[in-house]
């Protein structure tokens, strides 16, 4: 028999004496072999549709079946969005927010969706900015989200876009009210920018007026006890390539590449040149030491790095300039595109003709 002749030819007396015996699963299978099944059987399927098996759906179709989460939110169904999920579980308004379908978002929070709800620590603002979906964001935001909520301890959404890069997103969450100076592992959101190498995002923020002489730890993530001092430096230190003095006790610092454009950026709106070096006279001799030199050598290796930044702080402060040095920087203030593999590939449309098209690693922590 042919599957044609099953779908149009088959008496609707006979499909209606197998209906009750097939599972919901394998009713819907076949409801999409064909147009004709689907309008014979989707009353079956409606019927069986219980508030349990309902919320199921709704999480399945929240990412991408506006039409369908639509139907379960309205009567019959009514489905609520809030109710049936743990207090750490992945809800709908989750789901909705990290796959960008700002329709369904809509649709969910019409219907009272929890704005802030936390689906391990992370609200569904955080999921929309770490996927960078503006028009989720700017959805989620004019609906009433907190742009400054916090996530996994010390995370804020400004901190995930400067660490990723994603420059209309810093844009964004500034207009939008997120604090500049909000601490996280990395410092403020200028030390997530640093670290991860985003020199276009380092820019926007000090032009909006981050400050650029600000502390960060350099003791990583202790709470409490750990190693010697010194537990502080600021970002100046930091941009130089230098680490904790007893070097056990804190990763590798940010790579070379860009490092001079990084050192610059901050000199260049007001990071302090003299309290940067007062830190490393203070813990000279195992600063030295580490770098497997003499003080005076050590002493002549930060001054280079200081004058070859110095010579450039008039170029990386121009949009023109900044561009140059972002290619001769590996790319790294490119928007990413970021894979499975944990690497970033630079995005070729982008890049000058001629330009080093590579997959450039992600950068360490430091």
């Amino acid at each position: 028999m042919s599957t044609d002749y099953f779908t149009n030819e088959l008496p609707l007396e006979l499909i209606s004496l197998f209906v009750p015996i097939l599972s919901t699963a394998s009713l819907n299978a076949l409801a999409l072999t064909c147009h004709r099944l689907h309008q014979i059987l989707q009353p079956e399927l409606e019927a069986r549709i219980t508030p349990e098996l309902g919320k199921e759906l709704l999480l399945w179709a929240a990412a991408s079946k506006a039409h369908i989460v639509a139907k379960l939110l309205a009567p019959p169904h009514s489905i609520k969005p809030n109710e049936g999920y743990g207090a750490e579980d992945l809800t709908p308004l989750h789901a909705a927010a990290k796959a960008g379908n700002a329709e369904i978002v809509a649709l969910l929070l019409d219907a009272g969706a929890d704005i802030h709800a936390l689906w391990d620590e992370y609200q569904p603002l955080h999921l929309a900015v770490q996927k960078n979906h503006l028009p989720t964001v700017r959805l989620l935001l004019d609906r009433g989200a907190d742009i400054n909520a916090s996530y996994d301890f010390d995370g804020y959404s400004l901190h995930q876009a400067c660490w990723q890069g994603h420059l209309d997103m810093v844009s964004l969450l500034l207009e939008r009210g997120a604090k500049m100076e909000l601490r996280g592992n990395h410092g403020t959101p200028l030390g997530f920018a640093l670290h991860a190498c985003r020199l276009d995002v380092m820019r926007l923020l000090l032009e909006k007026g981050a400050k650029a002489e600000t502390s960060v730890r350099l003791n990583g993530n202790w709470l409490c006890g750990g190693p010697p001092p010194p537990h502080k430096s600021n970002l100046l230190y930091l941009a130089l390539g230098l680490r904790h003095p007893r070097s056990e006790y804190s990763p590798e610092p940010p790579p070379e590449e860009g490092r001079k454009e990084r050192i610059a950026m901050l000199l260049a709106y007001g990071a302090s040149k003299d309290k940067t070096m007062k830190i490393i006279f203070d813990y000279l001799k195992p600063l030295a030491e580490a770098a497997d030199k003499t003080e005076e050598e050590f002493l002549d290796l930060v001054r280079t790095r200081f004058k070859e930044a110095e010579a450039i702080i008039a170029d990386v402060t121009t949009t023109r300039k900044l561009w140059a040095y972002r290619v001769k920087a590996g790319g790294r203030a490119l928007l990413p595109s970021i894979g499975k593999s944990g690497r970033e590939k630079v995005n070729s449309k982008r890049l000058p003709k001629g330009a080093n098209l590579k997959y450039v690693a992600v950068s360490a922590i430091y």
